[in-house]
């Protein structure tokens, strides 16, 4: 037994381990879920998903668990791109070039959510797509509105969004009633669509809270004349199946001729790209032989 670990330390990290093998990229509260619905951890207080967390970080730690299994945005560093050489900008183009596929379809897709622990379990969809993401952080400003509005006035594609959200009195209110007006009132061509949490997600499958304990948010009532007393969190929903439904939605708007129209294209500009910075770098080497 690892030094200082007890039996059933040993036993909630090997059970984070299966979970994580299923559902990863996920984040910690996610795992914490569905140890929940595995009647593995007593609720979702935060003095029983510390404990999950103080595990996981062992468990990487340890080499037990892949860190890159377990995701947290909320520390996410933001930095200043910088290179120290010529020649690991060459590198970082060859690696990092590549063609806007939407440009030849109709439709411009984005994903839109009111929190950003999503972020990193959609990654590998978001990037397979290249797909932007926008993250609300509770309800929009207009600043972020009219930003949109001013982007969609100078395409001729509609916008479709797939918006993804608590089903609580403000994740409902942002997707049915904030959004949709402010779009109107900032003039923004954008169609709006609910994803995640739906109606049919939500239900004794995913565990739930009173909604009780938001009455002091304004859309309390709101949100209790329209859809009961109890609320969800998207974090409780599977993230397997919440990637499948993104990629699901984003694939219905592809011309999948179009699509592959591009991929030769970009095939073919790497392969340029590779020639013209591979002439650089031969000058690049002979100029630094002569220093």
């Amino acid at each position: 037994m690892p030094r200082g670990k007890t039996q059933r330390s040993l036993d909630l990290i090997a059970a984070c381990k299966e979970i994580l093998e299923e559902i990863q990229p996920a984040t910690i509260r996610a795992v914490c879920y569905r140890l929940f619905v595995r009647q593995l951890l007593p609720s979702m207080e935060k003095k029983h998903t510390n404990k999950v967390s103080s595990q996981l970080v062992w468990a990487r730690e340890e080499g037990v668990i892949p860190w890159e299994w377990v995701v947290d945005e909320t520390r996410e560093a933001e930095r200043a791109h910088t290179l120290e050489e010529p020649e690991e900008f060459i590198d970082a183009a060859m690696r990092g070039y590549r063609k806007d596929r939407w440009t030849l379809q109709s439709d411009h897709v984005e994903v839109w959510s009111e929190k950003g622990t999503v972020r990193g379990t959609l990654a590998p969809v978001l990037h397979a797509y290249g797909i932007t993401f926008r993250v609300m952080h509770g309800f929009a400003s207009a600043t972020a509105i009219y930003q949109v509005a001013q982007e969609t006035a100078y395409v001729s594609e509609p916008w479709a969004v797939y918006y993804i959200g608590d089903w609580d009195p403000s994740g409902l209110y942002m997707s049915e009633e904030d959004l949709p007006q402010r779009f109107l009132d900032f003039d923004a061509e954008v169609h709006l669509y609910r994803l995640a949490l739906s109606e049919a997600d939500v239900g004794p499958q995913l565990p739930s809270f009173a909604a009780d304990t938001k009455q002091n948010d304004t859309r309390y009532k709101w949100f209790r004349d329209r859809y009961g007393p109890q609320c969800w969190e998207l974090d409780a929903m599977n993230p397997n199946d919440l990637r499948a439904r993104v990629e699901e939605a984003i694939r219905g708007h592809i011309d999948w001729d179009a699509w592959q129209r591009c991929e030769v294209a970009e095939a073919a500009e790497r392969r340029s790209l590779e020639h013209y910075l591979g002439n650089w770098r031969e000058a690049v080497i002979a100029g630094q032989a002569t220093k």
